[in-house]
């Protein structure tokens, strides 16, 4: 009696572990959009799968491979093929992988496909998939895999850490993050490659966290020098982001920038995101953040109107692949003006380059972690 009471027990236990980890497996799945509100999709399987209503669960065919096909969305349903499917959210679970083909080079995606309707003739295409398998697909397109493993071990902790945090902050959304670079650039199977899936292998489950709570963990590619304070750029009140003096990104790539603008361009850019003005005759900083970003400008016309515009606005509108980062100066010349800075990116975070560089001195990802979200806990899920 007592040995049948210890196998049950013992089967009891193995039982509760299985159900747990199918639970986390469950909350460990990340959901990327990669095309959102399109009206069409350019999609193929090389492997068999399946076709599920995505509210009920129901499976409605079973195929065994679909040849590249238009997916179109129409008063019936989704036009797959030769098939209509009338339901508003699609599931297509392939065997292996899928492949997406909507910008012109096919890219081999890993997990789920869902369809979503958004509205009428429009649909989402989200890519449901493992955590880990996401983080394998960013690390390439965030970095290279010829950087030193420390420095690609410390962003692959960085991008789990930010995922983790979208997922619990849109866990009510349509979708956690997309695939671009307003949330982390994922290129999918496709991205992947051998050193950066070791790195993410060799640091698999981790990610920061401060007083008890997942880290927005940012990053950025040159810091200019000195990171940002995350209270100057949004929302949050986190001591591991209030920015830290970073020479190490000094002299590396992205540090210095020069760009030319004429007057005439900026207007049109500020006046369509509803600024109104005449034509420019000044731009001038009126204050700078701790880092030495800029905060304010005042913008002056030839008419003597002037009107005050943050800095963070300003990149915004004009675009922040012009405007590299906010820390620069400005030098007027009759309707042009020239911009000379350091940096790329919003600053908040990690310093990508200051991560290489810190790795070539054979400093270690954690003591590159800490350095950039002092104060922040590593853990392992």
């Amino acid at each position: 009696m007592r040995v049948l009471k210890f196998i049950a027990l013992i089967c009891a236990v193995v039982l509760g572990c299985v159900f747990v980890q199918n639970a986390n497996a469950a909350d460990d799945h990340i959901r990327i959009a990669l095309i959102k509100d399109t009206d069409h999709l350019k999609l193929a399987i090389k492997s068999k799968y399946r076709i599920v209503d995505g509210k009920t669960n129901q499976i409605i065919a079973e195929k065994r491979s679909l040849k590249g096909v238009t997916i179109k969305r129409t008063a019936e349903g989704y036009k797959v093929g030769d098939n209509v499917y009338s339901q508003q959210h699609l599931r297509i679970i392939p065997r292996k992988y899928f492949y997406v083909g909507n910008t012109g080079k096919s890219i081999k995606y890993r997990g789920i496909v869902d369809l979503i309707v958004t509205k009428p003739g429009k649909f989402h295409v989200i890519n449901i998939l493992d955590l880990e398998k996401y983080v394998r697909g960013v690390l390439y397109h965030e970095i290279t895999d010829e950087w030193p493993m420390e420095a690609m071990k410390a962003q692959a902790v960085a991008v789990r850490t930010y995922a983790k945090y979208q997922m619990q902050e849109n866990a009510e959304m349509l979708f956690d993050v997309t695939s671009d670079i307003y949330s982390q650039v994922y290129g999918g199977k496709s991205a992947e490659r051998y050193r950066t899936n070791l790195a993410a292998k060799r640091t698999k489950g981790e990610y920061l966290i401060y007083k008890g709570k997942v880290l927005p963990a940012y990053f950025h590619s040159n810091s200019g020098g000195h990171t940002e304070d995350v209270r100057e750029l949004w929302k949050h009140d986190l001591a591991p982001l209030y920015g830290v003096k970073s020479e190490y990104s000094i002299g590396q790539p992205g540090y210095n920038w020069k760009k030319n603008f004429r007057s005439s361009d900026v207007q049109k850019k500020l006046n369509a995101n509803g600024y109104k003005l005449g034509l420019i005759k000044e731009i001038k900083i009126l204050s700078r953040t701790k880092s030495g970003r800029v905060k304010y400008l005042q913008i002056t016309t030839r008419d003597g109107k002037k009107k005050n515009i943050t800095g963070k606005n300003f990149r915004d509108i004009i675009g922040p692949n012009l405007i590299r980062s906010n820390m620069y100066d400005i030098t007027m010349k009759g309707y042009f003006f020239d911009l000379k800075g350091h940096g790329w990116g919003h600053g908040v975070g990690m310093c990508q380059w200051g991560a290489h560089k810190m790795a070539s001195e054979r400093r270690k990802y954690k003591e590159i972690l800490s350095y950039y979200y002092p104060g922040a806990e590593l853990v392992r899920l």
